[in-house]
């Protein structure tokens, strides 16, 4: 019986039993099970284990536990941004529309009336005043002081799907994306220079969807299909060889010497940057969405069917042999996660299933809950007179100056 199978049944054992068995690290079940052990061998050690966690009292520290905090939102949530002071963000839409939420004193408002414009898949936020929201057919909306604005665009990317952005405490931002039609080898990156977006060369990018994007000290990493990744050195963008060929959805880390890229294809993938190459980590069971981490905090994932992991800290760096998986969401797409003090949040998305079925939101968090009032505007309606414009002006960038992040 494969580790993975062992990892599900855990799931289903009463709370300490199951939470016990969560702990135990990927790499260590994958070593104490080999395929060639009989079912009956493999039950056996299961409740050996169940046995064992009834001896030992849980520990509080090593808890491993999610919750789903909201459900069945109006919109799907597929991007999460914070900043110390002005809460956290979470974005999606509806069909073709798209939904910004904003949570703060303990409720989670939509803003802007339900936004015009498609669907937004990815935002960032340096202060409450300084948030980028991004998404499909070009949209990118900006986050004052004043509510949000529809930033403009190159004319030529106005049909491109939009995936990451990422900014810096200068003012200056990277919006990625791609599937320009016509142009199937080519990926889309922008740059804003604090007024206005223009596009950069994405030549040399060898596929034509770029998913993610991170960075530090004004350097930039971008990840896409075919296990393309891409940097920016503060001058040009340039290859950068990740030597596998799934698709790299999420990227995050904590300098130019420690970042991880997550991703799959089939099972999941994470690839950690140590300053020259990019180097394996670990394969976990799932296809991976979306990465976080700190100096001083582990290294967590997350992705399809409800999949979340932690890998903990030894002499610095998060290690593949500390990993503890869990299964909490199954009927859930963790679409992003993000740290939060202690805690973890984390933006998803279902699909209900019926004659109709609709894309619904989801916020779910490890640590805490991120629950509350749920204060929503009315689903738009489709059709001609939903456009991308509807109700949100178009930001004035004359005189924009963005306050440094704290």
């Amino acid at each position: 019986m494969r580790h993975d199978t062992l990892k599900r049944q855990s799931m289903q054992l009463p709370n300490g039993q199951a939470r016990c068995l969560q702990r135990r690290s990927l790499s260590s079940l994958s070593r104490s099970l080999s395929r060639s052990l009989s079912r009956s061998l493999s039950l056996g050690l299961l409740l050996l284990g169940a046995l064992a966690c009834d001896a030992e009292p849980q520990e509080v520290d090593h808890d491993f536990s999610w919750q789903e905090s909201i459900s069945g939102m109006h919109h799907a949530l597929l991007g999460a941004c914070a900043s110390d002071q002005g809460g956290v963000f979470a974005v999606g839409g509806l069909y073709e529309h798209a939904a910004a939420y904003h949570y703060i004193g303990g409720r989670w408002t939509q803003e802007g009336g339900g936004l015009g414009g498609q669907r937004l898949r990815a935002c960032w936020a340096g202060d409450a005043e300084r948030v980028f929201a991004v998404g499909q057919a070009g949209t990118i909306y900006r986050h004052t002081a004043e509510g949000w604005f529809r930033d403009q665009v190159p004319e030529e990317v106005r049909t491109a799907a939009l995936s990451g952005v990422w900014g810096m405490p200068d003012g200056t931002a990277v919006a990625v994306g791609g599937g320009l039609p016509g142009a199937t080898d080519t990926a889309v990156i922008l740059h804003f220079d604090g007024s206005s977006w223009t596009r950069a060369d994405a030549s040399h990018v060898a596929t034509k969807n770029l998913r993610a994007v991170w960075g530090v000290d004004n350097n930039y990493w971008a990840v896409g299909d075919d296990g393309a990744i891409t940097y920016f050195d503060g001058e040009s963008w340039l290859p950068s060889a990740s030597r596998v060929s799934d698709r790299l959805s999420g990227i995050y880390g904590t300098s130019r010497n420690e970042i991880y890229a997550v991703g799959g294809t089939g099972r999941g993938l994470i690839l950690r940057w140590n300053g020259s190459s990019w180097l394996g980590f670990d394969q976990p069971e799932s296809t991976l969405k979306s990465v976080w981490t700190r100096r001083d905090a582990a290294l967590y994932v997350a992705g399809d069917a409800g999949f979340v992991a932690r890998y903990t800290r030894q002499e610095g760096l998060p290690q593949a042999q500390q990993g503890e998986s869990a299964v909490p969401f199954p009927h859930l797409r963790v679409n992003s996660i993000l740290g939060l003090g202690t805690a973890i949040l984390g933006a998803a998305t279902t699909m209900e299933t019926g004659e109709d079925g609709d894309w619904r939101g989801s916020v779910v968090g490890h640590g805490r809950s991120f629950g509350g009032n749920v204060f929503e505007s009315s689903v738009p309606e489709t059709g001609p007179d939903a456009g991308p414009d509807a109700d949100i002006p178009d930001a004035d960038l004359s005189d924009a100056s963005p306050p440094d992040a704290s």
